[in-house]
This record gives structure tokens, C-alpha cells and sequence, in this order.
């Protein structure tokens, strides 16, 4: 036998493990480098043969730590292996199951480099006693970290995990900033969505269209993720933990009144289903003007009429005539009729826009070029604490809290640069399409069918109330309020005025 095999027929077979579970133990010097490092060296001197190593990054109190199962499984096919040796014993594990299943169902020995207990029963003892302690400690940390989780999340700050679909995780604050290229399309979602005029999944068919993915897969935002998207109060400046909602420090992506408008239109019919069973065109459109309630529509012998809900009683409205459908519809492309602009006008508007868009782009640079300015700035201040640092002029401590803050600086920068590259400058195709939507609407309602109706209606009208068969008031949805003519074809908006 040679000299080699003497010397491993001697030694003891033995297995390692070596656990971090927070990347503040990496920095503290419990990485799983410098704990191998450890190890080996504690195995060389006490004549242990190391036969396999398991790493793990994880939190030795959670369950199903894959590392730990496969040591397991390891030493269950490998009964020759009776010890396993880790930096210390909180390394290897912080509960009686663990312990009991390796050093009493298989046998195996556990040996520490610090920290490392005889066999005997005061070793047994002390054993116990250091696992006690560690499981008082692991619970004890957990119980503060969720105090310190339930503190962040009263003070609006967000308390850990990803960041949700229209937000970045500022990994500085360790908030939630928005995110230029997806809040946006979030956004659009909110606003059709309240319009009950579309589904979840033809939505996300919208959306995808449009070029939402979630973040790191790149994948489709399919309807069951939209559903949490649309329902979460993230977006309208809330945090939610525990079951309670606190005034987040984020900035939100849509209003409260929109957002409670989604939540409407998700909410059943007061006869417990989700759709209507007939669909009517101006049903959801028209209000009492009388007693502002609801105006509801039925056919009867092939028409449809609307009238009043009596939503808060007969005694409060004296409403009593019902409202043909035709002679209603006239109504509203009367009211469609007066944004229907011409082709002067839309030239008119389309340049004006020509020179906005000239305006923004000579902005753009100018506020890009001072961005860049001010990244470069706070590189050099960098650079210079970094000389007076290694100089040996400057405390250390104030030296990392300076540079954390020039770090801040910088990404607070290179946040608004970002922002400003994906910010669109197209001002004129944005607004030759809006005027020939107002220019097109009467057309379209009057050719359309009945779902396409209420999408036009859902894009331009709201507000409009109904009193003896008459709609005596309504509101044009903005921007199309800025486009509404008088009789003699004149733009009445105060913006248009010189």
C-alpha cells in the first residue's frame, strides 16, 4: 500500500457544511469562503478527510434548506460517514429536529471549529444548551425583524420583496421608485378597465400589444396577474401589510378615485352577477337629473326605453316618463356633433404641436446636458473624498456616510436621465390622433354597434343627466372638453383664446 493510501486509511471520513444567511455576515467575515477556509484547516489537525462539502445561503431557521437535505441524503447512502464538521454550531443548525435527525436517527457526530464539544454527558450538555440559545436567538430575530417590518410599513415605506409591476426597487432608500417604461402602461390598464367596457383578458391582449412584460421574465402579463395588479393599493399611494393600510412615501401611478372606480367594476349587479344579461348603449352613461340616481334601460315590444332607477325612493324623484332609445341617441350625436372639428382646425392644431415638440426637444437636451453635468459633478466630489480618504484626512465613518450620499445624489440623477430617455416627444402624432378620434366620434357612433357605441361614449362622454326625456347637462371627458365648438364652429375652451 503506498504512503497516500496508509495516510487516508488512518484519517476519518468526514463531510463539511458551511451556511451564510444574510449578506451582513459575508461583510462580518462569516463567508462561506472564509468558513471553508476554517474548516479545512480544523479537519488537517484533528486528522479528518473531508469526502463531500455543502454550501448554503440561507437562514438556518427556514424550512427545506436544500444544502442541508442533501447532506442528509448524503450521509443516509454513505453510512461510513459519522461526522460532519461546521464553523460553529448556529452554522449548522438552530432547532432540536435537525440535531436530533442527524446525530441520533444517523448516527452522525457534529464537530465545530469553534465552539466544539467532548463526547461525554456534560458535552451532551452544553450542546443542548448552545442549541437552546441559538433557537432563543433565531426566534428573538425574527420577532424584531417583523417588528422592524411592521414599523416601516406604518411610516409608508415598503416593507421587502419585489418591487410590483410599474415600480423599481431603489436599492439605496429600499423603497419603491416608478418605473418609466412599464407605469405608464399600469396606468392605461387602471383607466380601461374603469370604463367596464373591457375584459381582463382582452386587456392583457391590449397590454401585451403594447409592450408590457413583467420585468425579469419577460413574459405576457396574463389576466390572473393583472387581476392582482388592478386590485393591489400600491398604485394609489397605500401600503398594505398585515390586513392595513398605511399613506405610502411612494409616489403613486393613479388616483384614489380612479382606483376605486376599477374596484366598482369589479363588484357584481345588485342581482349577484357579474355581466348584464342585455346590453343597452347609453345604459351606465345617463344619470336622474332630478334626484341624480341612475338611468336604467328594458325593451319592451322591440324598443328600448330609459328611465329612472328611483334609486333613493318614488317620494324623491317625480320623474315619470320613459325615454325612447332612438330619440336619445339623436341626442348624443348632437353632442358628438360638437367636437367633430374640421380640417382647418386640425391643421391648425396639428401645428401648433409641430412647435411644442420643438419647444420639448430643445428642453429635453438642455435638461439632459444639465443631468449629465451633475452626475459628472458628483463623480469628481466622489473622487476627491475618496483622495482626502486615502490621505488619512478623514474619519472612516464619515467618510462612508459622505459617499453613501454622493451615491444617492448620483442615482437620484441617473434616475431622472433614464426618466427623460423614455419620455415621449411626439407631442404632434399624439395630437393628430386626438382630433381625428373628436372629428370621427359622430360617425362612428352613429354606424357602430352596440358594444362599439359604448366604447365611444366611455372615451368621450361623462356626467350627462337626463330630465323629461331631455339630456339637459353632460361633460366632455379631457381632452376632448378642449376641442368642443359652439354653434358658428368656434373653439369655446379659454385655452384657445389669444
Amino acid at each position: 500500500m503506498t504512503e497516500s493510501g496508509n495516510l487516508a486509511s488512518k484519517t476519518t471520513p468526514c463531510v463539511i457544511y458551511a451556511r451564510v444567511s444574510t449578506k451582513e455576515q459575508q461583510e462580518e467575515g462569516y463567508s462561506i469562503p472564509a468558513q471553508l477556509k476554517a474548516v479545512r484547516a480544523y479537519c488537517a489537525r484533528e486528522g479528518l478527510r473531508t469526502v463531500e462539502e455543502f454550501v448554503e445561503a440561507q437562514s438556518a431557521g427556514k424550512a427545506g434548506r436544500k444544502g442541508f437535505g442533501r447532506m442528509l441524503a448524503y450521509l443516509g447512502a454513505h453510512r461510513e460517514v459519522q461526522v460532519v464538521v461546521a464553523h460553529k454550531l448556529d452554522r449548522l443548525y438552530r432547532n432540536f429536529a435537525d440535531q436530533l435527525h442527524l446525530e441520533e436517527d444517523l448516527g452522525v457526530r457534529a464537530r465545530y471549529v469553534v465552539g466544539d464539544v467532548p463526547q461525554s454527558p456534560q458535552g451532551e450538555l452544553l450542546r443542548d444548551v448552545q442549541l437552546s440559545v441559538a433557537k432563543f436567538y433565531l426566534g428573538n430575530l425574527r420577532e424584531e425583524v417583523k417588528k422592524g417590518m411592521e414599523e416601516k410599513a406604518s411610516q409608508g415605506g415598503w416593507p421587502s420583496g419585489r418591487a410590483p409591476l410599474g415600480y423599481l426597487n431603489d436599492r439605496e432608500t429600499r423603497g419603491l421608485i416608478m418605473d418609466p417604461l412599464r407605469a405608464p402602461l399600469v396606468r392605461h390598464a387602471f383607466e380601461r378597465y374603469a370604463t367596464g367596457l373591457v375584459s381582463l383578458s382582452a386587456l392583457a391582449d391590449e397590454l401585451h400589444a403594447m409592450g408590457l412584460r413583467h420585468m425579469r421574465s419577460g413574459a405576457k402579463v396574463y389576466p390572473s396577474s393583472l387581476h392582482y395588479v388592478l386590485k393591489h393599493p400600491v398604485y394609489c399611494g397605500l401600503v398594505r401589510y398585515k390586513g392595513q393600510l398605511f399613506r405610502g412615501q411612494h409616489e403613486a401611478i393613479v388616483s384614489p378615485e380612479l382606483f376605486d372606480r376599477v374596484q366598482q367594476a369589479f363588484g357584481p349587479n345588485r342581482h349577484g352577477n357579474m355581466e348584464q344579461k342585455h346590453l343597452f348603449a347609453l345604459r351606465d352613461f345617463l344619470w336622474c337629473g332630478e334626484c341624480g340616481c341612475k338611468i336604467t334601460a328594458e325593451r319592451q315590444r322591440g324598443h328600448v326605453y330609459y328611465r329612472c332607477t328611483k334609486g333613493k325612493g318614488r317620494a324623491a324623484c317625480g320623474q315619470r316618463h320613459y325615454s325612447r332609445e332612438e330619440q336619445l341617441e339623436e341626442q348624443v350625436e348632437g353632442i358628438l356633433s360638437t367636437i367633430e372639428i374640421g380640417p382647418d382646425i386640425l391643421a391648425a392644431l396639428v401645428e401648433e404641436s409641430k412647435l411644442l415638440d420643438r419647444a420639448a426637444v430643445r428642453g429635453n437636451d438642455a435638461e439632459r446636458q444639465s443631468l449629465q453635468c451633475a452626475i459628472a459633478a458628483s463623480d469628481r466630489k466622489a473622487g476627491r473624498l475618496l483622495d482626502i480618504y486615502l490621505a488619512g484626512n478623514v474619519d472612516g465613518a464619515i467618510y462612508r456616510q459622505k459617499a453613501a450620499e454622493l451615491a444617492r445624489e448620483r442615482l437620484t440623477f441617473e434616475h431622472r436621465l433614464e426618466a427623460l430617455a423614455h419620455r415621449s416627444s411626439d407631442r404632434t402624432a399624439c395630437v393628430e390622433a386626438l382630433a381625428k378620434t373628436a372629428a370621427s366620434a359622430r360617425i362612428r357612433f352613429r354606424s357602430a354597434n352596440v358594444q362599439q357605441r359604448r366604447e365611444v361614449l366611455a372615451t368621450v362622454l361623462s356626467n350627462a343627466t337626463l330630465r323629461d326625456q331631455e339630456i339637459v347637462d353632460f361633460q366632455l371627458k379631457s381632452p376632448f372638453d378642449v376641442l368642443q365648438m359652439d354653434a358658428q364652429g368656434a373653439l369655446i375652451s379659454e385655452k384657445w383664446a389669444l
